[in-house]
């Protein structure tokens, strides 16, 4: 039950948290009835707390995650801090809530669970995304100097010849995780954020990033995922 307590906010914000800087939870989950995952969330969007809940949930389905079990994630965002106050506070005791965790547990199960935060750190522009079911690809790290390595990927990211959105985010309370920091590029579709990756390859800003970047971070999880939909604000 632990994933469920933690969807509805009851996680210590970090104390160094901008209250004004964008955040969330993302977990991933095995889910073997989809179908009815989506009509619990729905039905909790249309009820009178999820109605004035801040939050904005997205339910991705996972394409590819290497070993990882998960075969969906659950990304809960938040415009600030103070947000995630409120949705935690508003779902306090909310039968609404409740009555969505009890169809949650018979048809998903959960497998890992980690807080994000903006780093303000991106590259394109989020109204090239025309797709209602997008993909993004996540790239977790642990890196070791992350000044160094936002210096290295912006300057390789403005060298990049497309709109097409990307950033770079904080990880916190993975756990036992070694994960720091995650790369999200975003694309409208599999064709597009192909076409992205092979434009990118062996060009000199590349070659110059990879270099950059040698031995200060270490890959741990790379994933793609489809946007199924959307639920909030």
């Amino acid at each position: 039950m632990k994933l469920f307590s933690m969807f509805i906010g009851l996680f210590l914000l970090a104390q160094s948290a901008n209250a004004a800087t964008p955040m969330g939870t993302y977990y991933q989950v095995n889910v073997t009835n989809p179908a009815a995952l989506v009509a619990a969330i729905d039905e909790y969007s249309a009820s009178p707390t999820g109605q004035k809940n801040p939050a904005r949930v997205t339910l991705f389905q996972i394409i590819s995650n290497g070993a990882n079990p998960a075969t969906h994630a659950i990304s809960v965002s938040y415009d600030s801090a103070e947000d995630m106050d409120k949705s935690r506070t508003l779902n306090s005791g909310s039968e609404d809530l409740a009555k969505m965790q009890a169809a949650m547990v018979g048809v998903m199960t959960p497998v890992t669970e980690s807080m994000y935060r903006s780093t303000g750190i991106s590259a394109g522009s989020p109204e090239a995304i025309t797709s209602s079911n997008p993909i993004s690809r996540f790239i977790l790290m642990n890196v070791k100097d992350p000044a160094k390595y936002a210096d290295a990927w912006t300057k390789m990211m403005t060298a990049r010849d497309s709109d097409l959105p990307s950033n770079i985010s904080q990880i916190m309370g993975a756990g036992s995780g070694k994960t720091s920091h995650v790369v999200g590029i975003y694309a409208n579709n599999m064709a597009e954020l192909m076409a992205g990756m092979d434009a990118n390859r062996d060009t000199p800003a590349w070659t110059e990033f990879l270099a950059s970047v040698d031995g200060i971070r270490t890959i741990e999880e790379d994933s793609i995922v489809v946007r199924v939909k959307s639920w909030g604000s």
